[in-house]
């Protein structure tokens, strides 16, 4: 079932960075469109040409959702970033890299999410999002009940959740909410899994951020169950 209902949903903190010079709004203004996600004709049959569609939610500066596209020239890649620092620094990267199988929504990714047919995607990763840690704000973190079932729903049968958080408090409620929606299977054989990445990207800004800061990285992957 299609569920194109385009719609805004409110995005939680800044989404926007002032101004960051002549050249970089030029990029944004002149350039970014070419790559940018059209929402209001999401349908995967206009991407006949690749195996698989897959999402990254907040990618930040784009280091995995580059590597991703350049190693896998065969899937269409969804990014969704709000800050437009994020973006411009991407869409310099693609141009560079002559990349031609990314497209870029700089708006929250609940608005692809909904308005994606069922079943659409072989993968979505999120990799360190904000994990709001204020009691008074954990309301807003990504991976809720709410966001878990419209995950589910785009999602193939067998289709991977793939997330990165270097936040003990989040894993936790990361790993109670995916065992209380009971739709996805957490691939882990033991503990040692929790710090080995399910396939060598590059490490990405925040996540180095962590690692300097004496964090360490938590990898989880999840596999949609086929009901």
């Amino acid at each position: 079932m299609n569920r194109n209902i385009i719609r805004t949903e409110k995005l939680h903190g800044r989404k926007k960075s002032r101004s960051s010079g002549q050249k970089n709004d030029q990029i944004y203004e002149e350039i970014f469109p070419k790559y940018k996600l059209d929402i209001n004709s999401l349908n995967p049959n206009q991407y006949n040409e690749y195996n698989d569609i897959e999402l990254e939610v907040g990618f930040g500066y784009g280091e995995h959702l580059i590597w991703q596209a350049l190693n896998n020239p065969n899937k269409l890649f969804l990014g969704a970033e709000p800050f437009r620092s994020g973006v411009i620094n991407i869409i310099s990267e693609i141009e560079k890299q002559k990349v031609s199988n990314i497209k870029i929504y700089d708006d929250n990714v609940i608005n692809i999410i909904d308005n994606l047919p069922n079943e659409s995607l072989s993968s979505i990763f999120i990799l360190f999002p904000d994990p709001w840690p204020k009691k008074k704000h954990h309301k807003r973190r990504f991976i809720n009940q709410n966001n878990l079932n419209k995950i589910n729903s785009v999602l193939k049968n067998g289709g991977r959740l793939i997330l990165a958080t270097d936040h003990k408090d989040y894993l936790h409620s990361i790993l109670l909410n995916v065992s209380k929606n009971n739709q996805f299977e957490w691939l882990c054989e033991k503990t040692e899994d929790f710090y080995i990445k399910p396939y060598q990207f590059p490490e990405t800004k925040y996540e180095r951020k962590a690692i300097k800061d004496g964090r360490r990285p938590v990898y989880l992957t999840f596999e949609k169950i086929n009901l």
